[in-house]
C-alpha cells in the first residue's frame, strides 16, 4: 500500500541519484504513495511528476528557514546570498530565503550566481564587488563548495562571516564558519516513515474489494478505481494526518514535504564541528554566545562601508561656494575671500570639475554642504561600525530632475550621477520630492525649509520737495506768474493814481527858510514794497511795510488776500491728506496674494528651471495660472533672479526659503512675504539601496541633537549679512517725523544762511552809503553857510552882494553844468561837486550877485579846515 526509498550515503553524494527519481515517477505513476527518507532535493516537490511522494526529512529548501533564524539572532540585517549557477537546490533556496527575510525584515543586498570555471577568483571578485554586507549565506554541494570558500576566503579576506547549508558542511571548511543540520540520523527518519504508514492504515479498511492497490504489474489496469480515485485519496489521507513521534509532531505540506523537525547550529573551531545552538520542533532557537568566528573570537561587522566616496555638489550659495585654482594645493593657503559681498572665511577643500570624460578643472570650496560633510566624515565615538570615510568632492551645475526626452526618462544633474554611478553622494540644498526618490535614496532630512516669496521693499522716501507735492507743477507756476502780475499791477496803479498827493508829506532836508531848502513830494509804493505787500500776504506773515495808498490798488490787495486765503486753505487741507496716504506700498500677502493668482501685465514674477519649487508649481493644478505666468520670466540661476529684483525688473521671486533668507541677510531691501508654504526638507542623496544611507542618517540626527547643524546655519546663513538689518514693519499709525519735514526744516536753515549772506552785503553796502552821505551833508551845510555869508537870496531883481568880494560883479547867467578847475584835494572835489549838484537839482538862478566865479577865483573861509580855499566855478 505504500512503499519507503532510503537515501542511507547521505554524508557522500551530492544528490540522491536517478535510480530514486526513476523509481518515485513510477511508483507516483501506479498512484502508490513513496515515503522518501533523507531524501531532500527540490526535484521530488515536483507534483506533476512526483504525484504521491512524501518525506520524513525536510528540503533542502527547509534550510532557509534556519537560516533566517539564525541571522536574526546573530542580530544582522544585511546579508549576500551565493548559490552556484545551475544548481536546482540553490534555486528553490533562494526561494524560500527571499520569501522568509521579507517577513523577518532581512535586506539581501545581492543574490549572487557563481560560475564555476578556471576564472572563478575574479568572478568572485566582480560579484561581490558593489556588495557591502560582511554577511555570506552559501549553498552549494560539497564538491563546489570546497573551491567557492578557498578562493572566497583569499578574495574577500577573512573579516565575513560564513554560513553555509548542510551539503556544504561536508566539504573542507576552515574554523570559524557556521551551519545548520538536522538532528536526526536515517535511522530516525525511517522510523517516522513507519508511524506515518501506521497511522494511515484506517484509511486502507474503509475501501471495498474494487479500489485496493494492485497486486502486481499484470493486475494493473490505467482505468481502475485505484489509479483514479482511491490512490491519490490514499496519499492526501497521508499529508493531512497528525503524527506523533518521539521527536515531535510530523506534519506536511500539500507538496508532501515534512515542514516540522528539529535543526542544530553548528560551528567549526579546532577542525571540528561542535553545536553552538540549535532549533526546536516549535521553531525556537537557541544558540550560544561561544562562537569561534573566522578571524578569531571578535564578531565581525554586519557591514564593512566603502572607506572613500565621491561627492557631487551644487555652486550654490550659501551651501557651497567656489573660487577657481591653478592647483589644489593652493586651498591650505586660503583664508577670507569676498564672494558677491559676502566674506567667506572657510576653511577652503579642494573640488572638481568635470570639463569632460577625461579632464577636470581645479577649485577650492567652502560653504555649509561643505562643513557638514567634513563632520560626517569624521569617525563617531562607540560604534561599532567604522562609518569615517575619504571623499573628493566634484561639481555639477543642478541638482537634477527626472524629465521625458522622446518617450524615455533622462536625469541630470547631480541626481543623474547618482543613478549612474559617477557619484556614491550628493550634498546640498537637494530637497527631497517623490520624482528623485525613485532613482536615489535619501537621509533623513538635515535642514527643514519650504517655499518663500521675496521683493524688493520699496518705501515711500519723503523727496526735498515733498512740501511743494500737494500741487502739481502746473498750478505752482500759475501762482508765481500771479504773485508777480498782482506786484506789478498794484505798482502800477498806485503810481498813476491822482490821489497820491492827499498823502504826500513834507522831507525837510535843510532848515526852514534856508535858500537850498526843498519840499520833496513823497514817493508811492514803490516795485519792492508792492512785491513784499503781494508775499506777504500770500505767506499770511502780515504786512508791515507800506500799503497800497490809491483806492484801486487797495482794492486789488483785497482781491489778491481772498484769494490768497482760498489757496492756503485748499493747501493745506491737500498736505494733510497727502501726508496721510503717503504710505509704502503694502507687501506681498502670500501666495494668495491677488497679484499672484491674479497677475496682471506689469507685475511679473519667477523661479529657477527644473527645481524643486519649478515642479511645486508644475505639478499644481490650483497654481496653474501662475506657473504659466511665470514660465515668460523664470530663470537659470537664482542669482539672475536676485540681479532682477534689486535692478527692479522683476517684482517677486520664488524658490526655497532658506536660500532666500540667506539673500535677506546680505540685502537689507529684500524681504520676504508671507508664510512659508510646500514644506519640504534637504537631505543627502545616495546611490539606490546604497549601505551608507541608514549611517549617514543616524549620524545626521546625532549633529542635530548636539547642535552642530544650529551652528552651521547661524555661521553661513542668518550671519551672512555684513551690516544687521532693520526689517521692522510699521504697525502703529503713521506719525509725522522728521524725515518727512525735513525739507521745511532745510528750507529754513537756506534762508537763514541766505540771510547772513545778504546782510553781510547789505552791511558793506550801508557802509560805503553812509560815508557818501555823511560826504553829502557836511557839503550840504557848507553849501547852505556860504550861500548864507554871501547874502543869497531868491528874491527876483534883488542884487545882493557877498561881504567877501573885492569887485563888484555883474549879474552873470549861471549854467547847469559845474567843473572844479583847481582842486586841491579829493575832499576839496568832492565837496564842490556835491554843492554842484544841489545847485543843478534846484535849477536854481543866481540873480544880482557880484561874485564872478567864471574869470577869477573866490576865497571862501572854511571852518573846519582853517585855511582859505580857492576855487574857480564855471
Amino acid at each position: 500500500m505504500a512503499v519507503i526509498l532510503v537515501h542511507d550515503n547521505f554524508d557522500n553524494q551530492d544528490s540522491v541519484g536517478e535510480d530514486f527519481a526513476a523509481t518515485a515517477r513510477a511508483l507516483g505513476f501506479y498512484r502508490l504513495p513513496t515515503i522518501g527518507v533523507m531524501i531532500q532535493d527540490a526535484e521530488f516537490s515536483r507534483k506533476n511528476v512526483y504525484p504521491t511522494f512524501l518525506r520524513t526529512s525536510p528540503p533542502y529548501s527547509h534550510e532557509a528557514n534556519i537560516v533566517v533564524k539564525l541571522i536574526k539572532e546573530l542580530e544582522y540585517s544585511q546579508v549576500i546570498v551565493a548559490t552556484v549557477f545551475g544548481d536546482v537546490n540553490g534555486e528553490e533556496f533562494k526561494t524560500v530565503f527571499e520569501e522568509e527575510s521579507k517577513s523577518n525584515k532581512i535586506t539581501v543586498q545581492k543574490y549572487v550566481s557563481i560560475y564555476i570555471n578556471d576564472s572563478l577568483g575574479n568572478n568572485i571578485a566582480e560579484a561581490f564587488e558593489e556588495t557591502t554586507s560582511n554577511i555570506i549565506i552559501l549553498y552549494a554541494k560539497p564538491s563546489k563548495a570546497s573551491k567557492i570558500i578557498q578562493i572566497g576566503l583569499e578574495v574577500l579576506g577573512k573579516d565575513k562571516v560564513w554560513i553555509i547549508n548542510e551539503k556544504a558542511s561536508f566539504a573542507t571548511v576552515p574554523n570559524g564558519f557556521l551551519s545548520v543540520r538536522l538532528r536526526k540520523d536515517p535511522k530516525a527518519a525511517f522510523n517516522d516513515a513507519l508511524l506515518v504508514i501506521r497511522s494511515s492504515g484506517e484509511y486502507l479498511l474503509k475501501l471495498n474489494q474494487t479500489s485496493w492497490p494492485p497486486e502486481n504489474c499484470h493486475s494493473i489496469r490505467e482505468n481502475s478505481e485505484w489509479i483514479q480515485h482511491a490512490g491519490i485519496g490514499f496519499y492526501k489521507h497521508i499529508i493531512s494526518k497528525k503524527v506523533l513521534s518521539a521527536n515531535g509532531e510530523i506534519k506536511f505540506n500539500d507538496k508532501g514535504d515534512r515542514i516540522t523537525a528539529n535543526y542544530e547550529v553548528i560551528n567549526k573551531k579546532n577542525g571540528e564541528w561542535q553545536i553552538v545552538g540549535n532549533i526546536a520542533n516549535n521553531g525556537k532557537l537557541w544558540i550560544t554566545d561561544k562562537i569561534e568566528w573566522i578571524n578569531g573570537i571578535v564578531k565581525p561587522q554586519e557591514i564593512h562601508l566603502p572607506e572613500h566616496l565621491r561627492v557631487v555638489a551644487v555652486p550654490d550659495p550659501p551651501f557651497v561656494y567656489h573660487i577657481a585654482v591653478s592647483g589644489v594645493e593652493a586651498c591650505k593657503n586660503i583664508s577670507n575671500v569676498v564672494i558677491n559681498d559676502v566674506e567667506v572665511s572657510g576653511p577652503w577643500y579642494p573640488c572638481f570639475k568635470r570639463t569632460n570624460t577625461t579632464t577636470t578643472a581645479s577649485f577650492c570650496c567652502a560653504g555649509l554642504a561643505i562643513d557638514l560633510i567634513w563632520y560626517l566624515s569624521q569617525p563617531e565615538d562607540e560604534n561599532a561600525i567604522k562609518t569615517n570615510f575619504t571623499y573628493v568632492i566634484y561639481l555639477n551645475s543642478t541638482y537634477g530632475t527626472p524629465m521625458f526626452v522622446e518617450d524615455k526618462i533622462i536625469l541630470n544633474g547631480v541626481t543623474g550621477e547618482l543613478d549612474s554611478d559617477m557619484a556614491d553622494l550628493a550634498i546640498g540644498a537637494l530637497t527631497i520630492n517623490a520624482d528623485r526618490e525613485k532613482y536615489i535614496d535619501f537621509t533623513e532630512p538635515w535642514m527643514y525649509h519650504g517655499i518663500y516669496i521675496m521683493e524688493k521693499y520699496k518705501p515711500k522716501d519723503s523727496p526735498m520737495e515733498s512740501f511743494s507735492q500737494p500741487l502739481k507743477t502746473s498750478l505752482w507756476g500759475a501762482i508765481l506768474l500771479l504773485v508777480i502780475t498782482i506786484g506789478c499791477s498794484i505798482y502800477a496803479l498806485d503810481y498813476k493814481s491822482p490821489f497820491k498827493k492827499f498823502y504826500n508829506k513834507d522831507d525837510i532836508v535843510f532848515e526852514e527858510h534856508t535858500a537850498l531848502s526843498e519840499k520833496e513830494e513823497a514817493s508811492s509804493v514803490t516795485f519792492g514794497e508792492a512785491m513784499w505787500f503781494v508775499w506777504g500776504v500770500l505767506l499770511n506773515s502780515g504786512v508791515c511795510e507800506k500799503t497800497p495808498r490809491s483806492f484801486s490798488a487797495r482794492v486789488l490787495g483785497l482781491v489778491w488776500c481772498g484769494f490768497c486765503m482760498i489757496m492756503v486753505a485748499s493747501y493745506t487741507a491737500n498736505l494733510a491728506a497727502f501726508l496721510v496716504l503717503d504710505q509704502p506700498e503694502r507687501g506681498l500677502s502670500g501666495i494668495t496674494d491677488p497679484r499672484l493668482r491674479n497677475p496682471s501685465a506689469n507685475y511679473t514674477f519667477a523661479t529657477v528651471y527644473d527645481t524643486n519649487t519649478y515642479q511645486y508649481f508644475k505639478r499644481s493644478v490650483e497654481l496653474s495660472t501662475m506657473f504659466r505666468k511665470m514660465e515668460a520670466h523664470n530663470v537659470l540661476e537664482a542669482e539672475t533672479a536676485i540681479n532682477d529684483l534689486l535692478n527692479d525688473t522683476l517684482d517677486a521671486f520664488i524658490w526655497d526659503s532658506t536660500r532666500l533668507e540667506y539673500e535677506a541677510s546680505k540685502h537689507c531691501e529684500l524681504r520676504t512675504r508671507g508664510s512659508i508654504f510646500g514644506r519640504s526638507g534637504y537631505g543627502l542623496g545616495l546611490q539606490k539601496n546604497s549601505p551608507w544611507t541608514p549611517h549617514m542618517t543616524l549620524a545626521i540626527l546625532k549633529l542635530s541633537e548636539n547642535g552642530t547643524l544650529n551652528m552651521l546655519n547661524k555661521k553661513w546663513i542668518h550671519d551672512a549679512g555684513k551690516i544687521p538689518c532693520d526689517v521692522k514693519d510699521r504697525t502703529a499709525p503713521a506719525r509725522l517725523g522728521l524725515s518727512n519735514m525735513r525739507d521745511i526744516f532745510i528750507l529754513v536753515v537756506a534762508g537763514v544762511f541766505i540771510g547772513f549772506l545778504l546782510s553781510i552785503i547789505e552791511a558793506w553796502y550801508g557802509r560805503r552809503k553812509t560815508n557818501r552821505q555823511r560826504q553829502k551833508q557836511i557839503a550840504h551845510r557848507y553849501a547852505d553857510k556860504w550861500l548864507k555869508c554871501c547874502n543869497m537870496t531868491i528874491r527876483e531883481y534883488e542884487m545882493p552882494s557877498c561881504k567877501y568880494s573885492h569887485n563888484h560883479l555883474r549879474i552873470p547867467q549861471i549854467q547847469r553844468d559845474y567843473q572844479v578847475c583847481e582842486a586841491k584835494s579829493y575832499h576839496d572835489l568832492n565837496r564842490q561837486y556835491v554843492i554842484n549838484e544841489v545847485l543843478r537839482k534846484k535849477s536854481q538862478i543866481i540873480h544880482g550877485t557880484n561874485l564872478i566865479f567864471r574869470n577869477s577865483s573866490t576865497f571862501i573861509y572854511c571852518s573846519r579846515c582853517r585855511v582859505s580855499q580857492k576855487y574857480l566855478l564855471f
